[in-house]
């Protein structure tokens, strides 16, 4: 037996860890697998999981769970970027995750779907909730960027229809870190310390990482919250957001939302009109179809008169047959007293 050194199994775990650690290509490594036995630890904000393929596995551990833009869960299909480790004690290797997105579907995508299936199962979508947006609004409440040109159009949009529109900025973030934050609490605002008769979600075009704010539920929820009503006007026609799906109501673009609160004049005086005249028809026709009720209610009641008055009279007449037939006069004047 040729002499040689013999290892602990501290010494050979240790010089096993001492190999990985120093192979840098092993500190950022990307692996493709399917999520299984997934376990979330909410204290310490970190999930455990194991990630495998047809005939292999290893474990897994991501910190910071709170940061995935998306929820994770058993059988899904994930890429991941991270950094091999061993653990001494176990002598077991694992997978500290840095980063993950879903195999074949990004992150922001499947979280939209994600919220949107959770939301509509609340009932945040539902119709039955949806406030009405007024005719003809005196003042606009609008959330937006102040320093944006969805900003100025809207305002020169609702200046040029109807310039007796009041319009009351509530400056926000609608693009990056906070923005979800901030435009919940402007809603919330806005329902707290001014008296508005609609608000204005608006933000122009953009990927779905630079609308992702309205995607949030934070916002959502502020949406639905709120006493007032509200027009979701985030991007262009089709761009879809979470906001426009718990809005009271969806513009296609910002300008259009303009257009919706600020009705001209001469417009709304035409409207009235109509709707008077349309309201007028609508009465008479009502008036000419109960006079017609009333006069077949009035012919019915008569015949049922004049059958009853015909019944009754026909049972007399019978009724006084038969008594003038007991009349013992009859029989008198027949002689049959004699």
């Amino acid at each position: 037996m040729v002499e040689s050194h013999i290892f602990s199994i501290t010494e050979l775990t240790r010089f096993l860890k001492n190999i990985i650690d120093a192979e840098e290509f092993l500190h950022n490594i990307w692996v493709k697998g399917e999520v299984s036995n997934l376990k979330n630890y909410s204290m310490g904000n970190q999930l455990y999981f194991t990630l495998k393929d047809d005939s292999s596995q290893i474990s897994c551990v991501i910190f910071g769970a709170n940061k995935l833009s998306f929820t994770l869960e058993d059988n899904m299909q994930v890429i991941v970027r991270g950094k091999v480790s061993i653990y001494e004690k176990r002598g077991t290797y694992s997978l500290h995750v840095q980063y993950m997105e879903p195999a074949g579907i990004g992150a922001l995508a499947l979280a939209f779907e994600q919220l949107k299936k959770k939301l509509e199962k609340e009932g945040l979508f539902d119709q039955q909730h949806k406030k009405q947006i007024p005719l003809y609004p005196k003042k606009v409440g609008l959330i937006t960027s102040p320093t944006g040109a969805v900003f100025h159009d809207i305002v020169s949009t609702i200046r040029l229809r109807n310039p007796s529109v009041q319009i009351f900025l509530l400056p926000a973030i609608v693009q990056g870190s906070g923005a979800g934050q901030s435009i919940a609490k402007n809603i919330a605002l806005a329902n707290q310390c001014v008296d508005l008769d609609v608000l204005v979600l608006a933000r122009g075009g953009g990927s779905i990482e630079e609308l992702w704010g309205f995607n949030e539920e934070v916002v959502a929820r502020a949406i639905f919250a709120s006493q007032m009503p509200i027009i979701s006007a985030v991007g262009h026609e089709v761009d879809f957001t979470i906001a426009d799906f718990v809005a009271d109501a969806r513009a296609a673009t910002p300008t259009a939302a303009a257009v919706m609160v600020s009705l001209p004049k001469d417009e709304y005086l035409q409207y009235f009109l109509s709707s008077k005249e349309r309201l007028k028809s609508l009465l008479m026709g009502k008036l000419k179809e109960k006079s017609m009720f009333l006069a077949e209610i009035n012919h019915e009641l008569i015949q049922s008169i004049q059958n009853t008055y015909n019944n009754r009279m026909q049972k007399f007449i019978m009724l006084r047959s038969k008594l003038e037939a007991l009349n013992p006069r009859l029989i008198i004047d027949k002689g049959y007293v004699l």
